[in-house]
């Protein structure tokens, strides 16, 4: 029989941006650490951070990750693309990104947080302003998602909304009883697209190359979560 693996995940959500503030992106961590906990997950959560905060948080849960863990790492704000690399924003970015120099010492650079995570399993991506987000190349045994295709931009959701688009459908779906990993990201692509009326359309990639079903909600003995030793999924 197959054993229950441990689930952890990093969520952060930034939108307390000097320059250009977002409206949604703490509700949605909030929510989503809420869903995740239901559902068995051991999740660490940043609200609002610092590059120092955001840097520290992300290393600490790096070091935390156990051989066979299937972990998610989840980030709301803003993100952009700089020579073919992405980089998330911590909320202190726009006193401190002032020349391209200071680009890779004040952000986050998400190829080299997934890497770290390469020990263990999962990724959501952000709800990105300014030129979007870039392709990503995923090490074996990862799923990322952007909220958005490449070079897009996703929406942070209406003045009535509590959630971003996206972030409202992966709640929906993420929490389902023994649904497929694979089917989970394509449920939720497949609802923002309809929602936007094809205006946003979220990107993924896998690279999970496991002969055995994911589940992340496993409610019975058949439905276990088997990632392969040092899986990696990530969502973004």
């Amino acid at each position: 029989m197959s054993k229950l693996h441990r689930k952890v995940a990093l969520v952060i959500g930034n939108q307390s941006y000097s320059k250009r503030p977002l409206t949604n992106s703490v509700n949605d961590a909030n929510d989503l650490a809420d869903a995740l906990r239901t559902i068995g997950f051991e999740v660490t959560l940043g609200a609002d951070c610092t590059h120092k905060k955001m840097a520290n948080l992300i290393d600490n849960f790096a070091d935390k990750i156990e051989d066979q863990d299937l972990v998610m790492f989840y980030f709301a704000g803003h993100g952009f693309q700089y020579k073919e690399q992405n980089y998330l924003l911590p909320v202190d970015a726009d006193e401190k990104i002032t020349r391209e120099a200071n680009i890779k010492f004040n952000s986050v650079n998400a190829q080299e947080t997934l890497e770290m995570f390469d020990d263990a399993s999962k990724f959501r991506g952000a709800k990105s302003s300014g030129s979007g987000l870039h392709t990503m190349i995923t090490p074996g045994g990862t799923l990322v998602q952007f909220a958005c295709a490449p070079g897009r931009l996703a929406a942070d959701g209406g003045g009535q909304d509590r959630n971003g688009l996206y972030t409202k459908h992966l709640l929906k779906q993420i929490v389902v009883p023994n649904q497929h990993i694979d089917l989970i990201f394509s449920s939720v692509g497949a609802e923002v697209y309809k929602e936007s009326k094809g205006k946003q359309m979220p990107y993924r990639v896998s690279s999970i190359m496991i002969a055995e079903n994911i589940y992340l909600n496993p409610i019975d003995a058949n439905s276990k979560s088997t990632p392969a030793p040092k899986t990696v999924n990530i969502v973004t």
